[in-house]
């Protein structure tokens, strides 16, 4: 739906398997201090390995050591050992090396990813967790992290016979129509859930998942409202804009957060219209995303003027 994810998501909302396109990493905050130092290795195979330490020291609190692991995996263990939302849509594909120490999260992100994709972060509250947007996936140089290029190799799998296919249509529209009954359960964890998982599983032309997003978008429960517009905006679709639009004038500015990281780059107007949030936070995301549009046309007007004088 790591498109911009994402809104925030209780930890049930990944009980669910389910697979992204627009991948948005939410999880539940864990109590954060410690008694004792605790390290824990997250990544058990070699040479591969993400190590994080919680320690009570007011200047090294947290110590993030990963060697050659995806982005991707290093920050859902940041996520799940700290409690942090972190939201993105694509990342560099090779694998990462960083040594990053800090006071807090934010300085451990700032270290990770900052100066690689760009970071914008939103300081805990009362009811919310701290979140952070990554906003690019352009590599820069970052003393912390080292990344260097890995081969793909295309694998070629075994097309399914028609009757497998027809099972696998079968188990996922019963999957799906399930997902259609939890949605409107009366426990906010549970609609979260499906709503959650019918972004990725529901058919882009079934008219009742479209109907259970839509209707998920005016839900009371705040994190429901998060998960349906990152659905929608993993699905797609030529009514897209407008849902993000409506998404922007949520009450909830974790919902707006969303809208503005999970909206595409040619939605020029989303930004615009998150220019004017009373939330600093939402400006600043509004205002990173038309500079990345602007810098990536520029970019490639350079490119054609070049191309025209050869």
């Amino acid at each position: 739906m790591m498109g911009y994810p994402q809104a925030s998501a209780s930890a049930s909302a990944l009980a669910l398997p389910h697979v992204f396109a627009s991948l948005l990493l939410l999880v539940a905050a864990h109590a954060f201090a410690s008694a004792d130092n605790v390290s824990n290795a997250l990544q058990a195979s070699q040479p591969s390995s993400i190590q994080i330490t919680l320690s009570k020291q007011a200047d090294a609190a947290i110590r993030l050591e990963a060697r050659d692991a995806p982005l991707g995996q290093i920050l859902k263990a940041i996520a799940d050992k700290t409690g942090v939302n972190i939201h993105y849509s694509v990342l560099p594909e090779a694998p990462v090396t960083a040594t990053c120490v800090g006071a807090n999260v934010g300085q451990v992100m700032d270290c990770l990813v900052a100066k690689q994709v760009g970071l914008v972060a939103h300081k805990s509250q009362k009811d919310h967790p701290a979140e952070f947007w990554l906003l690019g996936s352009s590599v820069g140089s970052c003393q912390a992290v080292t990344v260097a290029a890995s081969p793909i190799q295309v694998a070629t799998e075994p097309q399914p016979t028609r009757e497998e296919q027809a099972q696998i249509d079968q188990m996922l529209q019963e999957q799906v129509d399930q997902l259609l009954k939890q949605a409107q359960s009366k426990d906010p964890n549970v609609r979260s859930m499906a709503i959650n998982s019918l972004g990725s599983l529901g058919a882009k032309n079934d008219p009742n998942v479209d109907e259970a997003l839509r209707n998920a978008l005016t839900d009371k429960d705040v994190n429901v409202r998060s998960q349906a517009i990152a659905a929608i905006a993993e699905r797609g679709g030529a009514n897209l804009e407008e849902q993000l639009s409506l998404a922007l004038k949520d009450k909830d500015v974790s919902v707006r957060l969303s809208a503005v990281g999970l909206a595409k780059e040619d939605d020029i107007g989303i930004f615009q219209q998150a220019l004017n949030d009373s939330d600093p936070t939402v400006k600043e995301l509004a205002q990173n995303r038309l500079q990345a549009v602007t810098s990536q046309q520029g970019q490639g007007d350079e490119a054609t003027a070049a191309e025209a004088g050869n």
